[in-house]
């Protein structure tokens, strides 16, 4: 998997680490068992993707938050959780990602855990407007950085809002499998489709588009900015 080359790059106790805080859209008018499903299929996509770099937890019941203890694994992440809903359920969750120090070590209990990083996710997703699902939150300390993430975050959540469930599961497979050919991820979809099909499906869900800011985010070198305390 993708995020395997990503593994003991950055140690849990590294001082800067990325929180991912979210909500299930529209979760009220969900029955029970769905929304069950939609929390299972996020808690399945994460365990597969990013076992190895934190955990996630539930709550409230639409409510979720995890810990990535490397920073560059988030933005990925974030755009998987969201296909993986959008291609099994045709749901979609809300996401803030704090970037930043959290205190150590993190505990058992992620609710009960503080940080730059779970103060600036809490504090995104709370003042996220009706019209955004994807936005990020940096210290003052970043610099340009700062203004630049959730820019690139944005426009990204408007590619990824109009993603059909075909798209979606194949966006979620080239996510997950990272330089895979089309033909590979034709390959390994369930049933296999054809390679024409993947080509067409990611073009029109705007993949080109978010090659620059998936191979940004991945290439910076997020433990080396300097932290401030969030006021």
């Amino acid at each position: 998997m993708y995020f395997d080359c990503l593994e003991g790059l950055v140690s849990r106790e590294a001082s800067y680490a990325a929180v991912l805080t979210g909500d299930i859209i529209k979760s009220t008018d969900m029955t029970f068992e769905r929304l069950a499903d939609v929390r299972k299929t996020l808690g399945d996509a994460f365990e597969q993707i990013a076992p190895s770099q934190g955990r996630i937890e539930f709550y409230r019941g639409d409510g979720w938050q995890l810990w990535l203890s490397d920073a560059k694994a988030a933005f990925r992440l974030a755009l998987y959780l969201r296909a993986r809903l959008r291609a099994a359920h045709d749901a979609d969750t809300r996401i803030s990602i704090g970037l930043g120090g959290v205190d150590r070590p993190v505990s058992a209990n992620i609710a009960l855990s503080a940080g730059e990083a779970f103060t600036l996710s809490g504090r995104g997703l709370d003042a996220m407007p009706s019209h955004l699902a994807l936005t990020a939150h940096l210290p003052k300390s970043s610099g340009a950085l700062a203004r630049w993430v959730p820019v690139a975050c944005h426009l990204t959540d408007e590619i990824v809002g109009g993603w059909t469930q075909r798209q979606a599961e194949i966006c979620a497979k080239a996510l997950e499998l990272g330089e895979a050919t089309h033909q590979d991820i034709a390959d390994s979809l369930e049933p296999p489709v054809a390679k024409q099909t993947v080509t067409a499906s990611l073009a029109g869900a705007g993949w080109r588009a978010l090659q620059a800011p998936l191979v940004a985010f991945e290439e910076t070198d997020w433990a080396c900015i300097q932290m401030s305390k969030v006021e």
